[in-house]
């Protein structure tokens, strides 16, 4: 942006003659606006995104908190003796009485479906059903978590899209750059190379040298200089 904008901001001087021709200005115009757009539309995606993951965050804990809970209670229940085998419907058993990891969206998931479709299948099996929380409440809050992870995987995948998309513009707008330097240095009148880059980064031309090339570029520029003054 900082390159299209020097150029372009050179370019609407029109009291002296510019090293940019008409026809690259106007392509010029064009590649800044469209450029700008695709980054307005990306960055507002990013913010989207940013804005709406504490929703996200706060549905994840909610759902993990519910299916923790349910399980512990289960487990007190178990050993009490009020549901003799029942832990076999949920899958629970390797676990030996500990909750198993809910730290991921994945873990979640999946155990938020399995202690849902075993209550389900203990009650239909002539149960008592547990409560505080009880399994309606729990299904609720793993679909409002649901909702809120497709939502957001939603938001990630358009901004991802628009990502690629900005990193194929930017291949198009380095090359629409490139040409115009390459327009700018050829359009410059002076023989001397010192002067030549000052007026070119006036354009906005960024001129970046190796060591070696310092070297020898210095030697030359102070040989054209005293020319210069003695001519």
């Amino acid at each position: 942006m900082r390159a299209l904008e020097a150029a372009l901001q050179k370019a609407d001087f029109k009291n002296g003659k510019v090293a940019i021709s008409d026809k690259t200005i106007e392509e010029l115009q064009n590649v800044k606006s469209k450029f700008e757009n695709m980054l307005t539309h990306y960055e507002m995606n990013i913010q989207i995104q940013a804005d709406k993951n504490h929703v996200y965050k706060a549905a994840m804990e909610k759902a993990r908190m519910y299916v923790d809970h349910f399980i512990q209670v289960l487990y007190l229940t178990s050993e009490r003796g009020e549901i003799n085998g029942g832990i076999k419907y949920y899958g629970l058993e390797e676990f030996n009485g500990k909750v198993p990891p809910l730290n991921t969206e994945e873990e979640i998931l999946f155990w938020g479906n399995k202690i849902i479709e075993g209550e389900q299948q203990r009650i239909r099996n002539g149960g008592s059903a547990i409560y505080n929380p009880s399994i309606a409440l729990v299904r609720v809050k793993l679909e409002e978590f649901k909702d809120a992870a497709i939502f957001q995987q939603n938001l990630k995948r358009n901004t991802q899209r628009t990502y690629n998309a900005m990193q194929e513009l930017r291949k198009t707008t380095n090359d629409f750059i490139s040409q115009l330097w390459n327009e700018i240095e050829e359009s410059i009148d002076t023989e001397v190379p010192k002067h030549k880059r000052q007026i070119a980064q006036d354009y906005g031309i960024v001129y970046i040298f190796r060591r070696k090339e310092k070297k020898t570029l210095t030697a030359k520029e102070l040989q054209c200089d005293l020319l210069f003054d003695f001519a």
